[in-house]
């Protein structure tokens, strides 16, 4: 009770006698205050000042740790984004360079395949065009000769026919191939 009653009276400065009272004096002549208590509340009230700001800068620090959280928080999340975006970037351009080389390669098989029917088609027709020269020719024969021209000529063309099925039945096969790569690259 004292203490409130002193703490009022020095916080209002009813008494301004006993803030200029010396150490020797123990009472405020004018307010009764003693010293000791008055000295007393004067230090508590000066540790309190203290205590008071260092809780003030306590507070600041709180919330500049608050703030620095927050803009590293941000700059986490905007990190993950660019590096997000970049991955999605990276992404899209390895499947448009795919999907470029397989095109690329979907034409060169197709180019390979048309090259080969070309090719198959100009045999076929010297082959047709020898056939019907020898066909001409055989006519054309005395009987006899005629007979072993047409051996002969059978037996070429059975060996041609082999070696031109053998190379068309390796060009089909080649053609089998490539369609299925065709279309293994075209499900890709």
């Amino acid at each position: 009770m004292l203490l409130l009653l002193i703490t009022i009276k020095i916080s209002n400065k009813l008494c301004t006698f006993s803030l200029q009272m010396e150490h020797s004096e123990t009472v405020c002549r004018y307010c009764g205050v003693s010293y000791l208590i008055f000295h007393e509340f004067h230090q508590l009230h000066s540790q309190l000042a203290l205590q008071e700001a260092e809780l003030q800068e306590l507070r600041e620090t709180v919330q500049r740790e608050k703030a620095q959280r927050e803009a590293l928080e941000l700059g986490r999340l905007e990190w993950e984004r660019g590096l997000r975006m970049d991955l999605q970037r990276q992404a899209e351009a390895k499947e448009k360079n795919i999907r470029d080389e397989l095109e690329e390669k979907t034409r060169a098989l197709r180019d390979e395949f048309e090259k080969t029917e070309r090719k198959r088609k100009e045999v076929e027709e010297k082959y047709e065009k020898i056939s019907e020269d020898k066909e001409r020719e055989l006519r054309s024969m005395e009987v006899e000769s005629l007979k072993k021209q047409r051996e002969e000529l059978e037996r070429r063309a059975k060996e041609r026919e082999k070696v031109l099925t053998g190379a068309l039945q390796m060009a089909n096969k080649n053609l089998d191939e490539q369609r299925k790569y065709l279309q293994q690259l075209e499900e890709r």
